[in-house]
């Protein structure tokens, strides 16, 4: 494989395969009430990509015995919202996913979701088939903009971190893929331009990436 091109992909899940932010942000504002707090979506905001560990020991500020709790009902809360009204997957994505596949280069999922979560949208979506490797944030001790996630998905690829390109629509994210030495492609899905100004590139869609956008952005 020319050194032009990645040997691998490393995906982010919520806000850049699937269009989850709005019933995640459901679920949290519905768990906050039962805590007593309110959450706008303001607020809510600046928790894209975090752990949900961190979210309620840190945010909510629960005790380890009531943050199992309050992680377990949070994707009670999730899990309803999605059986309601399903998993959208975001526009051209699939597409994309196809070309990358029939390329041979391996691709990895990383979310900062915990992993019932992160199955139940690869399961509802139909994405799963597309990656070799799933990484989830319980995997890993330190959260988005930590490089960690990204670092050991290379590391179950088996392939140097600095070879790996990342799709990501957070500023953490985005933070995390440049930290583990990796190119970082940004989609503007929950986050305007100037947030993903870290990226090496920045999209508004699918539409507009292919391999050989891969491969210039690799090149730079």
């Amino acid at each position: 494989m020319g050194r032009s091109l990645p040997v691998a992909v490393i995906f982010d899940m919520d806000g850049t395969l699937v269009a989850t932010t709005e019933a995640d942000f459901e679920a949290w504002q519905a768990l906050f009430l039962e805590f007593g707090r309110s959450l706008t979506f303001e607020e809510y905001f600046p928790l894209l990509g975090r752990k949900s560990h961190d979210v309620v020991t840190q945010v909510l500020n629960l005790t380890e015995g009531d943050a199992e709790y309050a992680m377990s009902r949070k994707m009670e809360l999730f899990e309803k919202i999605v059986n309601e009204r399903g998993i959208l997957i975001m526009p051209n994505v699939e597409l994309f996913l196809k070309e990358i596949k029939s390329s041979g280069i391996p691709m990895a999922l990383a979310t900062s979701s915990r992993k019932m979560k992160m199955q139940l949208v690869m399961e509802e979506s139909g994405l799963d088939k597309y990656f070799s490797v799933f990484v989830s944030g319980e995997e890993v001790k330190m959260g988005k903009p930590n490089p960690h996630i990204f670092l050991l998905a290379a590391e179950k690829l088996g392939v140097d971190p600095h070879r790996c390109i990342v799709l990501e629509d957070a500023a953490s994210g985005v933070a995390a893929a440049k930290a583990a030495g990796m190119k970082c492609i940004a989609i503007t899905s929950t986050h305007d331009e100037k947030d993903l100004h870290l990226a090496d590139l920045v999209i508004h869609n699918f539409s507009s990436l292919n391999l050989g956008v891969i491969k210039e952005c690799m090149q730079h």
